[in-house]
Formats: C-alpha cells, structure tokens, sequence
C-alpha cells in the first residue's frame, strides 16, 4: 500500500494518515475536473463527456471516451458508503448493458446530446485530446465496434478499496475479455496547508504480473507509442533521425514551445502518436487544452492544428489576425497550417498572452 512518510522533530519517520474527503461528491469532482490524475492500464486519455449521466435505470457518475472512441464508465465511492464494495461493480456492469448493443448514432443523439451542446462527439474528443488525427468514420467505426460487443472501460474510483472488492475485480478479469476493469484508489493527505492526493491502481496477482511483464520490456526509458512525456526535450530528441530540410520547421517549433513554457503562459508536453507522429502539446495554464498542438507527422512535416473552440473561450480577440495570416484557410476545429510564418507563430504567442488574461 502506498503512503506518505513525514520525517517528525526527532528524526525519526512516520507514515501519515490520510485525511480523506469530506463527501462523495468531493472525489467525484475531482476526477471529473481532471480524469488524467487516473493511473489507468495502458496509460488512456479521458474525455469526460457527462456528468450523472442516464444509463438504463440509473444515473452513472461520470461518462467519458477515450480518444479512440471508447466509452469509459466511471463511478466514484468513498469506503464508508455500503456501495463501496460488491455493489459499486454491479452498477458499473448495469450501466455497460445499457449502452451494450445500441448504435453510434443511438449513442450520440440519445444518450449524450444534452452534454454535447449542439457539437458533434469528434469535434468534442478532438478539441479534448488535440494530439489525435481522428476523423468522423474513424471515431464512429471505432465507437459503433465498442458498442456492438460491450468492450467498455469501467473504472472505479475509491479512497480505499476492500479486499473483497479487489478479489472481485481480479475474478472479472480473469473470465472476460474485451471488457476492461480498473480499480483506482484515491488518498487524500493535508501537508503544510495543501491538500495533496495519491492516486494508485490497485491490481489483482494477474494484472501486476503483466506490468511487471510490460516494465521489464520497456527498461531502455526511451518514449512508446501513446507516452506523454512533460517538456519539449523529448520531441527535440525525436528531430536527430529528421532530414536536414524539414528539421528547421520543427526545431522552430520547439523555439516556440519552449519560450511559452519559460514565460509562464503554457505548460507544455510531447506526446508520441500511435501513428508514429510527435506533438507538442502547449496546454493553457488553467486548462488541459491549448489553442493549438504542434506537429511532426510521421513523413517529417511540420503542421500546426488550431483550435477554434478554444480561441472563442480563451483568444477571442487574436482570432481576426490569426486568420488573416493563414488565409485562404480558415482558423477551424482542427484545421492543420502547413505553411507557419514567423508572422503566425507571433500571432500565436500574443494569442496565448491573452488566453492568460482570460478569466476561465
């Protein structure tokens, strides 16, 4: 079990006690703000969708996608509510019937409109994961398999999980498939006036096995395919390996992230495509979305996504002269600039000082 140790006056270290959350509600708004804090298996990016959503008879906590289009259900208890054991697994697996065998277009018009706000599923996962290529048939052919065969992600998410509910968990991994069970454990601690969480999954022999497996594989510490790597010096890493013509462009990218990164305006990540593309991913200070993502698709081009939504919301006013400076195209959800001038990256820059200024 993980804990937090605390070196007292005499020098002599003690495990802290956690001080848990005051309510349900507490954890779930957690998770719901930042799903990322989930150490889940394969390491997915979460698109929370909904919250309280309707599923058959009852309300599940939260509904989310991962990029891919993979339906995620995910139900929040604290270990003192009766729930918190057999129970919670027996409503996240009613939940997964109910959306088991509708279609796409079911799943998007009637079970997910009022949380989608007039946008489509895509536009809402991409402006969400930024850093992935998808496309509407894609998504939905992705979506549409999940659907047909109940191959969903069910994640539980408690302060402290009971034995009998990790057995249980471990036994429904051991008889199915394509179904995937993730069981997270949240602590809570108050340390100097801050309240820190430890989030930890918890794995039956069977999971742990395999991740002993998958580290041991892995030991050279170099990125795979689907990492989020903090900083720009992972994707510069990436620029050796890049001919000498189109290096340029993307080592002007990593100029530009970094100086964003420097100033304070945006906390910057690489990430690494299941394609074999690398991204830079300049987030909002606020917000785990930037105005735009950087790119070097998997030929060695340099592209740049923007994206609208989040200039509305964040950059309004730097809209008319971004545009103005990659006309004809127009500034669109996930439109990608092959052709980046200094004068845009400029434009771009003042965009994200203005983000900062925009209260969220």
């Amino acid at each position: 079990m993980t804990a937090i140790w605390q070196e007292g006056p005499d020098r002599e270290w003690t495990p802290l006690t956690p001080a848990g959350f005051p309510d349900e509600k507490t954890l779930h708004d957690l998770v719901a703000k930042d799903p990322q804090l989930l150490p889940l298996s394969g390491s997915p990016r979460l698109i929370v969708i909904g919250r309280e959503v309707l599923l058959g008879s009852g309300y599940a906590d939260l509904l989310a996608v991962e990029p891919d289009g993979r339906p995620v259900i995910i139900e929040t208890k604290l270990r003192n509510n009766a729930e918190s054991r057999r129970a919670v697994v027996a409503q996240a697996l009613a939940y997964a019937a109910a959306l088991h065998g509708i279609s796409a277009e079911q799943f998007e018009r009637e079970v997910l409109a009022r949380y989608l706000g007039g946008r489509s599923l895509l536009d809402v996962v991409r402006e969400s994961a930024q850093e992935e290529s998808l496309d509407a048939p894609e998504l939905r052919e992705t979506l549409g398999t999940t659907l047909r065969d109940g191959t969903f992600r069910l994640v539980l998410v408690l302060d402290q999980a009971p034995d009998d509910l990790v057995r249980l968990v471990g036994y429904l991994e051991a008889v199915t498939s394509g179904l995937s069970v993730d069981l997270v454990t949240v602590a809570a601690y108050k340390i100097g006036g801050h309240r820190v969480v430890v989030p930890q999954r918890v794995e039956p022999e069977r999971r742990q096995r395999q991740e002993s497996e998958s580290v041991e594989t892995n030991q050279s510490g170099r990125p795979r395919l689907g990492d989020l790597m903090p900083g720009v010096e992972s994707f510069r890493a990436q620029l050796a390996t890049v001919p000498n013509d189109r290096r340029p462009a993307l080592e002007r990218f990593a100029a530009w992230a970094q100086r964003l990164a420097d100033e304070g305006l945006a906390e910057v990540w690489t990430y690494f495509g299941k394609r074999g593309e690398t991204v830079l991913r300049p987030w909002l200070l606020r917000e785990r979305v930037g105005l735009v993502s950087l790119w070097r698709g998997t030929d060695d081009s340099a592209s740049i996504l923007v994206w609208r939504s989040v200039f509305e919301r964040r950059a309004a006013k730097s809209i008319e002269r971004v545009e103005s400076l990659i006309a004809p195209a127009s500034l669109g959800q996930g439109n990608s600039i092959y052709d980046v001038s200094d004068d845009l990256l400029a434009a771009l820059y003042e965009a994200y000082i203005e983000a900062n200024s925009t209260p969220v």
